[in-house]
């Protein structure tokens, strides 16, 4: 391979004493931002510009994380941001230096990385990133991170104002079996309560004693936890 970057040569390191990997390659991405708004950057930090609503990514800023290679952690000292609109994860090995080279994980199954706390994977079958929200005994809860762009209007008349570019979060959840089916969960409140099936009684008396809002996400997983609890009855 040439021009191997910095970054690859200290992860090979790293882990080359251990064993043979081939699939950590990463590639510069020139472009990482869908729909091609462009970015300037600040320091160290790569911001969109002031002429739009809400962001490509799930966090803004490079924030640490771990890279995990079967469940085993490879490396700990990189930062990493997520990039919804492109489904990938950037990574880049400092924040001090600003001609770090900002590179894209190699999408594994067998990789995943924890940012600020949030587990991230990749899924083969549905090829893409999820967040998982709660793993359980029976199933586990997944959220897949997705962003709807809306681009910019212009005003037609002096009676109409200029619209901007907007990106706006439209999350799906996803009831993951152990076998790794995935089933979608309703996105309204009165269809996930029926979701749970011959649970339902049993969840329904359950939202109301707590009383917790189906629409809530930290709701949404208490009562998968309960659900998982009941599953294996």
């Amino acid at each position: 391979m040439k021009n191997i970057t910095l970054l690859t040569l200290l992860l090979l390191t790293f882990i080359g004493s251990q064993a043979q990997y081939n699939y950590y390659n990463y590639k510069t991405q020139e472009n990482n931002v869908g729909v091609q708004i462009d970015r300037y950057q600040v320091g160290t930090d790569i911001f969109l510009p002031d002429s739009t609503n809400g962001t490509p990514f799930y966090n803004d800023t490079f924030l640490p994380g771990q890279l995990y290679e079967n469940n085993e952690v490879v490396a700990s000292n990189l930062f990493f941001r997520f990039n919804v609109m492109e489904d990938e994860i950037e990574v880049t090995q400092k924040l001090t230096d600003e001609n770090t080279a900002i590179q894209v994980l190699t999408k594994d199954p067998s990789l995943y990385v924890k940012i600020d706390k949030h587990l991230i994977i990749y899924d083969v079958d549905s090829e893409g990133y999820f967040q998982v929200l709660a793993p359980g005994n029976n199933f586990s809860l997944y959220k897949k991170l997705n962003k709807k762009y809306y681009p910019p209007r212009l005003p037609r008349n002096s009676f109409e104002k200029e619209v901007l570019a907007t990106y706006k979060d439209d999350h799906i959840y996803y009831l993951v079996s152990k076998d790794n089916k995935f089933v979608e969960i309703p996105s309204t409140a009165g269809k996930r309560t029926k979701f749970f099936g011959s649970k339902k009684p049993d969840i329904t008396k359950f939202i109301k004693s707590s009383d917790l809002d189906m629409n809530e996400e930290e709701d949404l997983i208490r009562v998968f936890r309960y659900f998982d609890s009941l599953s294996g009855n």
